[in-house]
């Protein structure tokens, strides 16, 4: 946009430039010792000429310039898109490699899974992920098994803050993120009962609306 502003800028100050001192000499009064007709229709000829010539060049050189900026424009865009589709590449294989991430991501998936904690054999089931879940108030005491899974579900939400931020500063596009995640969107959503509470009582609100945009995609 700055570098079509200053084509246009640069081509009206060449018309200006052309235009005014012609302007000028054809205003000024013909002396009686110019009164034969053939020089001064020439000179007037040449004027005209001349500012034709300059008036085509001016607007060649705009016509240049946007097309320049243009160009500058695009490889400009495209430079971001791909930044973007590496950022979103990158994001979402630390995602599917943090342990904790990827067990919730299990959890979601299968009921019934197994997973070791702390040297420990634990198996998860759906039935187990509320209870792990609900808001801590004073005196309440969670066992392994429930510390496990709230420290899943905390590094799960922890990426899904994060990669909205990164949406939100435009530093990635939501779609390139979509695929790997929608269905577990979908899994945190069709459970409000389990989820909500935890989300939004830990500071992940703006995780859950992510979350609530990507399992829209799948309906």
């Amino acid at each position: 946009m700055v570098t079509l502003l200053t084509s246009l800028r640069f081509a009206c100050q060449v018309v200006l430039m052309v235009l005014v001192p012609i302007t000028l000499v054809l205003a000024t009064d013909v002396t009686p010792e110019e009164k034969t007709f053939l020089p001064v229709a020439l000179k007037d000829w040449i004027v005209i000429g001349s500012t034709v010539v300059s008036i085509f060049i001016a607007f060649w050189g705009v016509k240049n310039g946007l097309q320049s900026a243009r160009k500058a424009i695009d490889e400009k865009q495209n430079e971001h898109r791909q930044k973007q589709l590496a950022a979103a590449r990158d994001m979402i294989k630390e995602i599917f490699s943090d342990p904790l991430a990827r067990s919730a991501m299990r959890m979601m998936d299968w009921s019934g899974r197994n997973f070791t904690y702390e040297n420990q054999c634990l198996t998860v089931h759906w039935r187990d992920l509320k209870p792990a879940l609900v808001v801590h108030q004073q005196g309440m005491g969670f066992d392994k098994q429930q510390e496990f899974i709230r420290d899943c579900f905390e590094s799960f939400f922890d990426h899904m803050l994060v990669l909205e931020h990164f949406i939100e500063q435009r530093y990635l596009n939501e779609a390139d993120i979509a695929v790997p995640l929608e269905y577990y969107a979908g899994q945190v959503m069709n459970f409000p009962q389990t989820y909500d509470g935890f989300l939004l009582a830990y500071g992940y609100g703006e995780a859950r609306d992510l979350l609530q945009r990507l399992a829209l995609r799948r309906k």
